[in-house]
């Protein structure tokens, strides 16, 4: 996840970036190469950042929010009012943050919410989960070419922040009456087990079986979730049994074996009682 976030953070700094108090453009372009056009840039950068706003990403942090214009209709507000809804348990503005087709990918769970009313129920349940001091706090927001957003954060109670609890959210927009509300979110939260080398030997592992049974491997990408589904009912079918009944007996065992060394006890101290009174 650390890595996905360092990435996107490296595409995005190569490319145009103002900080909006005072705005200034990285001269890196390569149409930007004649005199003329550097003076337009040093006469009027807001308009040269919104000529090359099609092909250029902005970086936005929420500690330094941009002075945007009358009328404009901007990706860092409409997320800073989804969060500020979250922490507020504000359910009525939260609503009207998200679409009625959304689709909310959140990676902790095995499948994603599909539609507003199994997105609402997610969020509801996340609201309550965080309790009464425990708030998002939103450390930057990327916006994209178009009514797209990527945001950095963390959680934090009573304003100190709580491990393990980063995140990075890729939000895409689309416009109902003149504002922004959420159409597509992909959500990826730190995991407090940090497998480290173990991740590398694995996806080596994946990759050998992979190259090794092609039709397999192709058709395990199709359809990730029918193959685990089916390899689940398999287990039921077939392994639980045994393994239930190796269970059982192996916790039958450790049963017998806790009340003979219970009755040894019990001896050894009827023994000691009858000899040192």
């Amino acid at each position: 996840m650390a890595s996905m976030v360092n990435v996107t953070s490296i595409i995005v700094t190569r490319n145009l970036i103002t900080k909006f108090k005072t705005p200034r453009l990285k001269l890196d372009l390569p149409s930007l190469q004649h005199s003329s056009q550097l003076n337009a840039i040093k006469n009027d950068p807001i308009k040269m950042i919104n000529k090359y706003a099609s092909r250029r990403n902005i970086v936005v942090s929420c500690l330094d929010r941009p002075n945007s214009r009358p009328n404009q209709i901007s990706g860092y507000d409409a997320v800073m009012k989804f969060y500020s809804s979250i922490n507020e348990k504000n359910q009525d503005q939260l609503s009207s943050c998200i679409s009625s087709d959304c689709f909310i990918d959140d990676f902790s769970f095995p499948k994603p919410f599909r539609g507003k009313q199994e997105a609402m129920e997610f969020f509801e349940e996340l609201v309550k989960s965080m309790g009464q001091n425990v708030k998002f706090c939103v450390e930057n927001v990327c916006e994209g070419d178009g009514h797209s957003a990527a945001v950095n954060w963390h959680l934090e109670w009573k304003g100190r922040k709580i491990p393990f609890t980063r995140g990075c959210s890729f939000y895409e927009f689309i416009d109902e009456g003149g504002r922004l509300v959420i159409r597509n979110a992909r959500i990826l939260i730190e995991s407090p087990i940090k497998p480290g080398g173990i991740t590398l030997s694995l996806l080596k592992n994946i990759t050998f079986l992979f190259d090794e049974f092609p039709k397999g491997a192709e058709l395990f990408l199709e359809k990730p979730y029918a193959i685990i589904q089916a390899a689940i009912r398999i287990y039921g079918l077939f392994l639980a049994p045994l393994i239930n009944h190796v269970m059982a007996s192996y916790l039958k065992l450790l049963s017998n074996m806790a009340e003979f060394f219970l009755l040894v006890v019990k001896i050894i101290i009827k023994i000691r009682n009858l000899f040192f009174k």
